[in-house]
């Protein structure tokens, strides 16, 4: 297992990915991802800001994760996928753990992410990795799609 920043090579790759996650949220009654989000453009723009992580086992890359630095020392998690065919392996909490310590090394004090309110196994994923829900709001121009949760992880 290897996590390391994306590439412009692991274009298709990611992106058929969030592919098969936007699937899999849709037979999974998890309303947080559209027909165009994230796109192509998001995809690419991750990767030249080089805040796309992936982690790479057998040669596939099956998680993927961006991380945006929002001020000095606070921090945005989002677009956290794993291809359906790996869930419930661990790869994804391995993948943040990564990333946690990545952050750490950065003096990172804060890490914000947010879940839609269907997605039930993502609130779960957050409070196993000691997120705290912080509060509820709707995004603009998805409002459609009901309630986000805000999380905030004290690093």
């Amino acid at each position: 297992m290897e996590i390391t920043l994306a590439e412009l090579k692991d274009f298709k790759e990611i992106n058929d990915l969030f592919e098969s996650a936007k699937k899999y949220m849709d037979q999974t009654n998890v309303h947080q991802w559209t027909k165009f989000y994230p796109n192509e453009h998001i995809v690419q723009h991750d990767i030249y800001e080089r805040s796309l992580y992936k982690l790479v086992e057998e040669h596939h890359i099956v998680a993927v994760a961006t991380v945006d630095k929002l001020d000095q020392n606070i921090y945005s998690l989002r677009r956290i996928a794993t291809n359906p065919d790996y869930i419930s392996n661990g790869y994804a909490s391995s993948l943040l753990n990564d990333i946690i310590n990545r952050v750490k090394e950065k003096n990172g004090k804060h890490i914000y992410s947010s879940t839609n309110h269907s997605n039930r196994s993502m609130q779960h994923f957050f409070k196993k990795h000691g997120f705290e829900k912080i509060s509820e709001y709707t995004e603009i121009e998805r409002e459609h799609l009901g309630s986000f949760y805000k999380y905030l992880k004290k690093i």
